[in-house]
C-alpha cells in the first residue's frame, strides 16, 4: 500500500477526500466503467460519491478515518486500473 495518492487525483483538506474526472469516448464505456466500479465497490466494501454524464465520471474518496490513508489511495490505484482497462465485448467475445 502507498502513503501518496496515486497521480492524477486532486486532493482536498477539509473534509479529507481525493477526486478524479475520469472520461470515455461514449455512454457505453462510461456504462461499462460505473458497472465495473459497482464491483470493485462491493468487492471493497468501499463507495465512493460519484457525478456522472453521457461520457465522464467525477470519483470522489473520502477519507475513512480523519486523514486518507493508504486504504483510500488503494482503492483510488484501483479505480484508475479499472478506468485503463478496456471492456470484455460480450457479443464478440
Amino acid at each position: 500500500m502507498s502513503d501518496t495518492p496515486p497521480a492524477g487525483w486532486q486532493v482536498q483538506a477539509r473534509p479529507p477526500a481525493m477526486t478524479r474526472r475520469f472520461d470515455f469516448p461514449d455512454y457505453a464505456a462510461t456504462r461499462d466503467f460505473l458497472d465495473g466500479l459497482t464491483k470493485l465497490s462491493e468487492a471493497s466494501g468501499y463507495y465512493p460519491d460519484l457525478n456522472f454524464a453521457k461520457t465522464h465520471v467525477n470519483v470522489s474518496v473520502a477519507a475513512r478515518d480523519e486523514v486518507l490513508g493508504p486504504n483510500e489511495y488503494a482503492f483510488a490505484s484501483q479505480v484508475d486500473v479499472l478506468a485503463a482497462t478496456p471492456p470484455v465485448n460480450l457479443a464478440t467475445g
